[in-house]
């Protein structure tokens, strides 16, 4: 799938040409808007230690903290995520990328993956790396005037392929864990160590983790650190863990097996969990806990439909747990019911570590991530969108990508499919709302969502000619160079942002161009936009 930018123009040039700064103003304030590239007030704090902890396939139905027994679900015990929740912040609507690595590769970057071409997992032919060239979390901390942090990343990495991977591609100065996406055993399993590698390492790999983290973090003393702690658990090979960490698995009879095993294989994380917050001062420490992408649907939980889980763009693929403690917590114990997303947590930590992230000068000039810690703080997540994406080198109709507001969910399916939802009274994602007619309220928000996501893309927008009055038509061209459908939108109010396609539209096409006229164009001034979508046939 390719969605391409649109060009903004505006009408109002014809009442007054002295209103023109005031309009490029606002064209800047809608290119902020449109790209999520806007960026929260920033000030800086004392460093503090760092840790963010990723469980691996661990979707939202699967934590106490988000489903329920009541709801028909089996959960497993996790005390010590919901001992972290007490103390901080459990973000009740986040998001991350179907697939691990786009998540991954977007909290490192913060970076949408269409911006970084990591849209799939890496691994396997054909298969897109994360460029080199981008900005990382660590190379961003590195590299700030000042700067004493100490940088180290342990368990699976999976955003390169070569032992030396997570130095030069991701900036670690330290690195200890697995490369690929999954580990063949958790009992026999190839380790890497800042370039060398061990095979057959019979330590189970959610302890080892855990022992690499916890001595490396007792090593720093009073030294300022961040440490990424990505688990293996609970992605597959299902089993069952050591008994010691995972004592629940003797009474879990009533679950099918696969569920038995991945139930037991979080519990086991947690109990490790808990050994490593033992070595972490909490009053000086901010921590994040967080999934990379919905639960397995062989293993998905009730109320979620099956077969909607990871690698999907329904809620049951791209929910995710994710909660934050720490000094940056301004009220423990809480919900927060903002829309964040994985890119998000770039932001967050670098000015978790004193860092303004305006400061950083990403490949092409952009950020998407919007720091989550005045969130932290108590304060409303105003405007805040959620975006996700699927996709590889060779499109398929299955891939895609989903913009959701606080109500209402888009999903742009590779051939062009569309799926609307109302997530205020279908949160499991039942009726397709474009099945039928949408209300007046419910367009609205289809439209705007639908200009908003087409925007979303760092291709070059179409060629935009001969925009202005013809009579009392408002006229513009756009040449087009191949297969793709261009349209023309038409908003009165940026502030809002509800765009819409512009209504008793007259066309004229040709081969490489189209024409279109407003006949009908508002009294005040209104704006204009270009796009243009290329789907799989």
């Amino acid at each position: 799938m390719i969605l391409r930018k649109g060009l903004l123009f505006d009408n109002s040039m014809r009442h007054d040409t002295r209103s023109r700064p005031w309009i490029w103003r606002l064209r800047l304030l809608l290119g902020a808007l449109l790209t999520f590239n806007a960026s929260t007030a920033w000030c800086a704090s004392p460093p503090s230690n760092i840790l963010l902890v990723i469980a691996d396939d661990y979707g939202a139905d699967s934590s106490s903290l988000y489903n329920s027994v009541a709801r028909g679900a089996s959960l497993p015990p996790t005390p010590h995520v919901v001992s972290l929740a007490r103390r901080g912040v459990v973000f009740a609507q986040a998001y991350a990328n179907p697939l691990c690595s786009p998540t991954r590769a977007c909290l490192m970057t913060g970076r949408h993956g269409f911006r970084t071409g990591v849209g799939n997992v890496v691994g396997g032919a054909g298969s897109v790396s994360l460029p080199q060239a981008e900005v990382t979390l660590p190379e961003a901390i590195a590299a700030a005037p000042g700067s004493q942090y100490q940088l180290a990343h342990f368990g699976k990495w999976h955003l390169a392929s070569g032992v030396n991977s997570p130095a030069v591609v991701g900036g670690w100065p330290h690195f200890a864990g697995s490369l690929p996406g999954a580990i063949a055993s958790y009992t026999r399993w190839t380790k890497v160590v800042n370039g060398v590698q061990t095979a057959a390492v019979s330590t189970y790999a959610t302890t080892d983790v855990v022992n690499d983290a916890s001595e490396w973090i007792r090593a720093q003393g009073s030294r300022p650190w961040f440490a990424w702690v990505a688990f293996n658990a609970p992605h597959s090979p299902l089993h069952v863990p050591p008994q010691n960490l995972a004592p629940g698995y003797a009474t879990n009879t009533g679950v099918s097996p696969a569920r038995r095993q991945y139930e037991a294989m979080v519990e086991a994380m947690d109990t490790e969990l808990g050994r490593l917050l033992s070595v972490v001062d909490l009053t000086s420490t901010h921590v994040i806990f967080m999934g990379d992408n919905g639960t397995p649907s062989n293993v998905l939980q009730p109320p979620l439909p099956q077969g909607r889980g990871k690698d999907t763009l329904y809620e049951g693929g791209t929910r995710i747990p994710l909660v934050i403690a720490g000094p940056a917590v301004t009220n423990p114990g809480t919900t927060n019911t903002a829309l964040v997303h994985a890119v998000d947590l770039f932001g967050t930590i670098l000015e978790m570590a004193g860092i303004d992230p305006g400061s950083i000068q990403p490949r092409e000039g952009i950020l998407d991530s919007q720091s989550l810690l005045p969130l932290l703080a108590g304060q409303a997540g105003a405007d805040r969108m959620a975006y996700a994406e699927v996709f590889s080198p060779t499109p398929a109709s299955d891939q895609g990508r989903l913009l959701r507001d606080d109500r209402f969910k888009l999903i742009v399916f590779g051939d062009g499919r569309r799926e609307f939802y109302d997530l205020a009274v279908d949160p499991f994602e039942l009726t397709n709302l474009l099945s039928g007619k949408l209300g007046v309220e419910e367009q609205r928000h289809y439209d705007r969502l639908a200009f908003r996501i087409a925007r979303l893309s760092n291709l070059p927008p179409p060629s935009i000619l001969e925009p202005g009055w013809a009579v009392s038509h408002f006229q513009l061209s756009a040449n087009r160079s191949g297969s793709e459908v261009l349209s023309l939108w038409r908003c009165t109010d940026l502030v809002a942002g509800f765009w819409a396609p512009v209504p008793e539209l007259q066309v004229n096409e040709t081969v490489d161009r189209i024409t279109w006229s407003d006949p009908l164009p508002p009294a005040e001034a209104a704006f204009y936009a270009v796009l243009a979508e290329q789907w799989i046939r």
